[in-house]
């Protein structure tokens, strides 16, 4: 997988996606969870804290007390510790070591302040305290001094002033690094009081360590994930370079192949979507491109041909105007008939050539869209007449019967008389060229569904079916062993076939080898409304 490929380049925007995402959720998740679980887990101390002070207040026996006090230590692993109103503890329940204060007495507040049976003053361990004043005086349990860290005040991070404001009924929440526990913890110190008067106070504090633990699992899992991703990314990766970079290899190969003009490949469609779309259409573009390349390749084959056949029709009466010309230049003609022999033939060529350039002419103009037809009504039946006539002559030199039959209500039809003559013209003199000496040559017209036709059908040899479609191509002679001497140049049928399609009629062809051809033309007949 090539990291400059488009499969490279969306894989690296996947697993930056990917890895992004994940590591900005990660981030946002762990200060977002650690305010949540700072805040959930003061709102619980803080609860079971006044749940406790609430039981303590009310409770009368001191090992229930005490009972309840450790259960809340154990329930919230956390240290509990309750003084007195001058600050001495009355009971401490260690965070951890299930440890309680020895001499318990009774609670202060149902003894009238004689306070538990605690500690006497001066004692170690259980005997350090707070110390809120310099003097506080005397009474029962071991008073709280602001001792050093690892002594019983580094357990409780509260200065003297906060002391002094949870002693005078203030509730007082704080987080802090205890370097006795060697971690960050919650300290919550609360009042106790009942009916208005002031009994102590229950100081809790907590670490913060499992909501570490919690963060520290979450990141794991957000590592876990992000390297899940990372590989999800890379599957997906290679899964696009078969779906997306192999169908654009194909079609990169294909576009190469039709550079070199290799038009016959074709990209293989797998898909309905935009992948597929541009495969679809790259396909059409090759096969368009063949299609116009084909035609550009036929028509220069035409061009070539069309040069070397006019070249040829050029060469053959050129060649016999320069003969006769030396000839009468040699001083080779007998006698004055001779010679105007030689000079009637060479007006012959002559005309012959003329007639080619015309008919040259008129077929470019016809091809080019720049030829313009005079339409109007025409009398097909005095234009076959008129025409047949012309060749009555010819047709009788060569011992040919030409016959027509026409009927008598042969309507009009709409068109340009004189290139509607010059179809019939080369339609009929091509018959009399390939009909032998007493055969016959028949032009037939008939009327039917608003269409006249018009058939020239003679006796010749006829055309092979494989030749039908080629008649109609310029300078096309057909095969020369049915070719009578003197043929034309090629261009009647292709100019008939231009002529009659603008005419807006049809024009075609039945034969057989050996019984002859039936050429015939069809025209739509004459409306009032046409100009």
């Amino acid at each position: 997988m090539k990291l400059r490929g488009i499969v490279g380049k969306l894989w690296l925007a996947m697993l930056a996606l990917v890895v992004g995402v994940l590591g900005l959720s990660a981030l946002i998740q762990a200060g977002i969870l650690e305010k949540i679980y700072y805040q959930q887990q003061v709102s619980r101390l803080v609860e079971q804290g006044e749940r406790l002070a609430g039981l303590l207040v009310e409770q009368q026996d001191p090992y229930l007390a005490a009972r309840q006090v450790d259960l809340l230590a154990r329930l919230m692993n956390a240290s509990v510790m309750v003084v007195d109103p001058r600050g001495y503890v009355e009971h401490w329940q260690a965070m951890g070591m299930g440890k309680m204060m020895p001499h318990m007495g009774g609670p202060p507040w149902s003894r009238g302040n004689q306070g538990w049976e605690a500690p006497r003053r001066g004692r170690t361990g259980s005997g350090q305290a707070f110390n809120p004043g310099p003097d506080p005086g005397a009474g029962n349990g071991a008073y709280c001094s602001y001792g050093e860290e690892g002594s019983l005040a580094a357990m409780m991070p509260f200065d003297r002033e906060q002391i002094q404001q949870v002693l005078a009924g203030e509730k007082v929440v704080r987080r802090e690094y205890n370097p006795f526990f060697n971690t960050d913890v919650v300290v919550a110190g609360i009042p106790l009081v009942r009916d208005d008067q002031f009994l102590g106070a229950l100081f809790i504090h907590a670490p913060v360590a499992p909501l570490a633990a919690n963060l520290k699992a979450l990141q794991q899992s957000s590592l876990y994930a992000l390297v899940l991703g990372a590989v999800m990314a890379t599957l997906l990766g290679l899964f696009l370079s078969r779906t997306l970079a192999g169908p654009l290899v194909e079609m990169d190969r294909v576009a190469r192949a039709m550079a070199r003009g290799d038009f016959a490949r074709q990209v293989t469609v797998r898909s309905r979507d935009e992948i597929g779309d541009l495969a679809r259409s790259l396909n059409t573009l090759s096969r368009e491109l063949q299609e116009k390349i084909s035609a550009l390749q036929k028509i220069d084959a035409a061009r070539r041909e069309f040069v070397a056949n006019v070249s040829h029709e050029l060469r053959t009466p050129l060649t016999i105007i320069q003969g006769y010309t030396e000839a009468i230049l040699d001083g080779l003609a007998r006698d004055e008939g001779q010679r105007r022999e030689y000079m009637q033939n060479i007006l012959e060529e002559i005309l012959r050539l003329r007639r080619l350039v015309d008919d040259l002419l008129d077929l470019r103009r016809m091809e080019s869209g720049q030829f313009t037809l005079r339409k109007q009504p025409v009398d097909m039946g005095a234009l076959v007449h008129q025409v047949v006539e012309r060749f009555a002559g010819v047709a009788g030199e060569r011992g040919i019967h030409l016959e027509v039959q026409l009927p008598d209500d042969l309507p009009p039809v709409c068109g340009d008389g004189d290139r509607l003559a010059q179809v019939l013209y080369n339609l009929i003199d091509n018959a009399l060229r390939v009909t032998p000496a007493g055969g016959r040559v028949e032009v037939a017209a008939r009327q039917g569904a608003g269409r006249v036709e018009v058939a020239v059908k003679d006796t010749g040899p006829g055309i092979p079916a494989h030749e039908i479609p080629l008649i109609w191509e310029r300078f096309y002679k057909g095969d020369p062993s049915r070719r009578r001497a003197g043929g034309g140049s090629g261009l009647g049928l292709a100019i008939a076939r231009q002529i009659i399609d603008l005419h807006g009629g049809e024009i075609k062809v039945e034969s057989e080898p050996g019984r002859g051809a039936v050429f015939t033309i069809t025209l739509d007949t004459y409306k009032r409304t046409e100009a």
